[in-house]
């Protein structure tokens, strides 16, 4: 059990992450790379990452961060805004804490020669580790980051809206069904034995993350910045990469979507397409509730529109397949889809 421990200075500095971090969701889904079990919900990311994933980066990679027990905290830097600026922050690592960190690897692992190269500092090891991270990026995350970016969006945009209405507390009570706020201690089931953090002040950052899996996680280091990362209801199937910009739908684009989808489900997605509620959707779009909730229903089972609930509030917004429908975007046939056909 993992036990936070609040002050009142801690609930007023309580912060929400409202996108995703690159570092957070590089290590994170190098553990969901690994664990071939979960089929449904990554199987598809996985086989595609698996065929272009060059065994060099992954040979570099997998040690640091194995899917259970513990992967070095410096992987995951605080403060950093991008994969750039945090993979310098990951080489920037000094060598006492690289040291330290490592050598809470399993032994196998901690003995391993470029593991041992890494923790002195040796450049050779050093660029290995840069040039893993960079391709695995490339690769693994860097395609599908716009799906990631719209989910985890509006998983933060429905926790803002839980904290502006009902508070603080109740954020912390719905970062996962199994956490518990026991007067100031809120408990995260944990693997291992107990583990307790005082804030002491510090807050503590909510990280929703697109790659975190069946429970929150944490920084095994005490003294670093509170930070708790945590899982969230995704969609089933998720589609594959998606490259281009994003703007306001044309007269024209419009008026061709409407004949597809018809007058009040096309207004819905345009709608969606800036976040919002169920209610809200309702108000912008003059119906009743019981009609949005309609529409965005049928939206959702096409594949166009993702929801996140917490009570009874749901936040919708759009998968990458809705907004390259709402703006008309072409998207070229993956070059290992099965499904992809040749010109004649």
């Amino acid at each position: 059990m993992l036990r936070i421990h609040f002050t009142d200075a801690d609930y007023a500095t309580v912060r929400l992450r409202e996108g995703p971090d690159a570092m957070w969701e590089t290590l994170l889904s190098l553990h969901a790379l690994q664990q071939p079990d979960e089929a449904v919900e990554f199987g598809r990311w996985r086989a595609e990452v698996a065929r272009e994933l060059d065994p060099v980066a992954a040979d570099s990679l997998f040690p640091l961060a194995p899917p259970v027990g513990y992967s070095p905290d410096f992987l995951t830097p605080a403060g950093a805004e991008g994969f750039g600026p945090g993979l310098e922050r990951v080489l920037a690592t000094p060598v006492r804490r690289m040291v330290r960190e490592l050598g809470r690897l399993r032994p196998a692992r901690a003995s391993a020669s470029y593991v041992r190269g890494l923790a002195a500092a040796e450049s050779k090891p050093l660029l290995r580790l840069r040039d893993a991270l960079h391709h695995y990026h490339t690769t693994a995350l860097a395609p599908y980051w716009p799906h990631i970016r719209q989910s985890v969006g509006a998983e933060a945009a429905l926790r803002l809206r839980v904290r502006e209405e009902r508070g603080v507390r109740e954020l912390l009570r719905g970062v996962h069904p199994a956490v518990r706020l026991q007067g100031d201690v809120l408990r995260v089931p944990y693997p291992g034995p107990d583990r307790d953090v005082r804030l002491g002040g510090r807050g503590l950052l909510l990280v929703p993350s697109f790659f975190c899996r069946n429970r929150p996680i944490c920084l095994r280091d005490p003294e670093l910045p509170p930070v708790l990362v945590h899982p969230f209801a995704r969609e089933a199937e998720w589609r594959t990469p998606t490259r281009g910009g994003g703007s306001l739908p044309t007269r024209a684009q419009l008026a061709a979507l409407t004949a597809l989808l018809g007058r009040t489900r096309t207004r819905a997605l345009a709608e969606i397409g800036a976040g919002c509620t169920t209610g809200e959707l309702a108000r912008r779009l003059r119906i009743s509730a019981a009609a949005a909730s309609e529409q965005a229903t049928a939206l959702r089972r096409a594949g166009l529109v993702s929801t996140v609930r917490s009570g009874r509030t749901a936040q919708h917004a759009l998968t990458v397949l809705g907004a390259d429908l709402l703006h008309q975007r072409h998207r070229p046939p993956h070059p290992h889809d099965p499904s992809a056909t040749a010109e004649p």
